[in-house]
């Protein structure tokens, strides 16, 4: 363990296997995303892509946004604090980009609305008028980490009140606060409704096990020696947790996916220590196949334009996820708010990837000319 760690902060440099684990699961995110926001029944494939996902999904978000607030340089209470009003703030303006995405088609297609479509329709802009999802988690749990900050806790603190979350997050979940205004607050951030996809309750112990193990992470001097130890922990929980999962429910595939779906967000604190070791074998994976393809290469960014479009999807990930949904709301308006077959939700997927694309590189460009007129 000496020569894996160091008393001193070695490894204080971009952590490129997180990078690529964020952007991979966007791709995850476009597919599934397609048959959610559409309100399509997924196919097979989807299905079980999506089981696969519940398990590590939105947790690496959380868990990496924890990592990276030990690795940024903006790590006073108070640039917690602003970070995290400004992604509440995203949040709602999401909401509104969602609402009006819904609406668009509602003129061109309102004589042809089938009762199913009209229903949809007016479901779909109630709902997400209110949405509560990764923005907001991310903001309500970036203001608690600026108070954890601020009171200066150390690394085992994180880790202490992560267990103490995990475990206590179900029987918190979903308490009713019958008073006027701050009981619809407490819905939002622990409570059960229609409109909140993710809850902060739950997710809060990802983050606070992100910063406790970013803080022990930059201590490491030998990547590899650490990465090998955690694998092979991390397989063997990850082995145990699928063969639970698999006597348990057996060939009751549609059981099992419901299941996993239901403890997705909302997991327990098996379920967290499970979902972790999926992030933390999958990062271990990255790390040795870019430390193989990387040899011989010099240093900055990949030459393979896969590795590269993986990469810029994890630096612009906000935006990407922001208005990936956009098109499938679109999209569905102008089917009549039903839903599409499963091929056609693949379709869609494609074309939300072309046209994302589109716009947060035709963004981040008039950024940069503008930035650079500026100078």
């Amino acid at each position: 363990m000496n020569t894996i760690f160091s008393q001193k902060e070695m490894n204080t440099g971009r952590q490129r296997e997180f990078d690529y684990l964020k952007g991979i699961f966007m791709v995850f995110i476009y597919l599934i995303h397609a048959f959610q926001a559409t309100l399509s029944p997924e196919d097979a494939i989807t299905r079980w892509i999506y089981m696969f996902a519940t398990m590590s999904g939105a947790a690496i978000f959380i868990f990496v946004m924890g990592i990276g607030t030990v690795y940024s340089r903006y790590t006073a209470p108070a640039d917690f604090a602003k970070s995290g009003v400004r992604m509440v703030i995203y949040q709602y303006l999401d909401n509104i980009a969602y609402v009006v995405a819904l609406l668009i088609p509602y003129p061109f297609v309102v004589g042809r609305l089938s009762q199913t479509g009209t229903a949809n329709f007016h479901y779909l802009v109630v709902v997400y008028i209110q949405y509560i999802n990764i923005f907001f988690i991310t903001g309500i749990i970036y203001l608690v980490l600026a108070l954890l900050k601020k009171l200066n806790v150390k690394p085992w603190g994180y880790v202490l009140i992560g267990v103490v979350v995990s475990i206590a997050a179900p029987f918190i979940y979903g308490t009713s606060v019958n008073v006027p205004v701050v009981g619809y607050l407490m819905k939002l951030l622990i409570g059960d409704a229609e409109f909140v996809s993710f809850s902060p309750l739950y997710f809060l112990s990802y983050a606070l096990f992100g910063v406790a193990f970013g803080k022990m992470l930059r201590h490491v001097q030998d990547k590899a020696g650490f990465y090998r130890i955690l694998a092979v922990i991390s397989s063997v929980i990850v082995v145990v947790w699928w063969v639970f999962v698999f006597v348990r429910y057996g060939s009751d595939i549609p059981g099992m996916m419901t299941a996993l779906s239901e403890a997705y967000p909302q997991p327990d604190f098996w379920h967290v220590v499970a979902s972790l070791a999926h992030i933390f074998l999958f990062a271990a994976i990255l790390f040795y196949v870019e430390e193989r393809s990387r040899k011989g290469q010099s240093p900055g960014e990949p030459k393979n334009p896969v590795a590269r479009q993986i990469l810029y999807y994890n630096k612009h990930i906000s935006k990407y996820y922001a208005l990936h949904v956009t098109v499938y709301f679109a999209a569905l308006g102008f089917h009549g708010y039903e839903s599409f077959a499963a091929y056609q939700c693949w379709l869609l997927t494609l074309l939300s990837m072309l046209i994302t694309e589109l716009m947060v590189r035709g963004y981040n460009y008039m950024c940069e000319r503008h930035a650079g007129k500026a100078k």
